[in-house]
């Protein structure tokens, strides 16, 4: 099973997504200094200003590694085996069905493409279908302790100008997809929106 690197667990802990900062990198190598300092002088060991020439150099140094790994490595045979954040880049088959404007029970189907572009700290996914363009704005990753990866998430929509004022307008919704297969050839959840409005979604990787 691959380790919990990456994104935040249905049980806590911490999300070191959110470390890949030059502040961040730059506060842990501090700390660390420091720890490694207080011991030295604890254990009488003698400590000088010299030990901390190298410290801007280490910050770059870490900063380029954490970069590359932040955009490349972390997809890459073997580190994928060892970082469970879904490679999710690509286009993908969407199809929804909603219950917006349905006047029967059965749900309106929409088809349509999710262009989804990603990093280890990053995720942007757009939907477009033939009325409108979505854009993800904020998500978490989410892995539950038996291995079963979710993503929740906040969207825009933006329906065709032409829509707007008579059949749709601009709002915003949350979803919840599950992450099947690995690698992940397809997505399936539920979302709901601002305008009192459901549906399932699925997501086919092309």
């Amino acid at each position: 099973m691959p380790w919990n690197i990456g994104f935040k667990t249905s049980r806590g802990g911490l999300d070191l997504r959110s470390l890949f900062t030059r502040f961040s990198i730059s506060t842990v190598i501090v700390l660390a200094a420091a720890v490694w300092g207080g011991s030295l002088w604890v254990l009488s060991i003698p400590v000088d200003a010299s030990y901390l020439k190298p410290f801007s150099l280490t910050v770059v140094v870490v900063t380029v590694i954490l970069s590359v790994f932040e955009k490349w490595v972390w997809r890459c045979w073997p580190v994928y085996y060892f970082v469970s954040v879904p490679d999710l880049r690509g286009e993908w088959d969407v199809e929804i069905l909603s219950t917006y404007k349905g006047e029967t029970s059965i749900p309106t189907a929409i088809h349509g493409t999710a262009t989804i572009k990603q990093t280890f700290s990053t995720l942007s996914i757009r939907i477009s279908t033939k009325s409108s363009d979505s854009a993800l704005k904020a998500e978490r990753i989410v892995a539950s302790a038996d291995g079963a990866v979710e993503i929740y998430g906040v969207y825009q929509s933006e329906p065709d100008i032409h829509l707007r004022g008579s059949e749709s307008e601009i709002h915003y919704g949350a979803f919840r997809y599950v992450v099947k297969d690995s690698p992940a050839t397809l997505m399936t959840g539920t979302y709901w929106t601002d305008r009192i409005t459901k549906g399932s979604i699925k997501l086919k990787r092309k």
